[in-house]
């Protein structure tokens, strides 16, 4: 695989750049824990997971910042309905995981992402984010001093369309000012990220816990640090 006639890297944020900090299920325990609810942490982080997987976000709500509030409202119902008690007040309950999640200090970057996202900008790519995320994701950004290494910060509940839509990366090339072909994503999400970009016709890479040449084609790696490896330069 060439990317020779890249121009730009476009990166998923959470699981790409960021993995939460120090685990979901640890952050949920730390902050019900101030609401009175003393849950087992692997019971957190199984019923995160089992909701994750089973929660669709509900896209009859138009405003985006306001529908990702619902989704992960529903997300956190879920992670917990099988644990007792209920929170007698869900709602703050609610606010205070929302508000957390939104500080840079409950994210830890990837490994390898600040030196490889400064090598490459030095090489000459323009560089930005492109996330399913809301607008929390421009603190963590600034929080941990990611801002300065981006060119742009493409999120989806700003825009009015996530990925793996055709029009979130519509709008991306448009203010990238590039066609397709130039411009390359990196996610972890096959369907998301990989499928996406790549019905786009971008390029794809796909980050993954260890090293899988996949025979789906497309290419992967398990640490940043190795697009230094495939990406020469503009």
């Amino acid at each position: 695989m060439s990317f020779s006639n890249i121009k730009a890297i476009t990166f998923d944020a959470g699981h790409t750049l960021y993995h939460p900090y120090p685990s979901v299920g640890a952050v949920y325990q730390e902050v019900m824990r101030q609401h009175g609810l003393d849950y087992p942490e692997d019971q957190l982080e199984e019923g995160f997971r089992r909701a994750f997987r089973s929660v669709s976000k509900d896209k009859t709500v138009l405003d985006g910042e306001q529908r990702e509030w619902s989704y992960w409202q529903s997300i956190v119902k879920e992670s917990i309905s099988h644990l007792s008690p209920q929170p007698s007040d869900f709602d703050a309950l609610f606010l205070d995981l929302w508000n957390e999640f939104g500080k840079g200090n409950r994210w830890k970057p990837e490994s390898t992402a600040k030196e490889t996202l400064t090598e490459l900008r030095k090489r000459g790519y323009k560089i930005a984010v492109l996330s399913n995320w809301d607008s929390r994701v421009h603190q963590v950004l600034a929080e941990t001093d990611f801002t300065p290494l981006l060119d742009h910060v493409f999120v989806s509940s700003e825009i009015g369309h996530e990925k793996p839509d055709r029009e979130i990366f519509s709008h991306c090339e448009a203010k990238l000012e590039l066609t397709p072909e130039q411009i390359l994503h990196i996610g972890d999400s096959f369907q998301h990220d990989i499928e996406g970009a790549s019905a786009a016709g971008w390029n794809a890479i796909r980050i993954v816990n260890e090293e899988d040449h996949s025979p789906n084609g497309y290419h992967s790696i398990s640490q940043l640090n190795q697009l230094l490896t495939l990406l020469p330069g503009t």
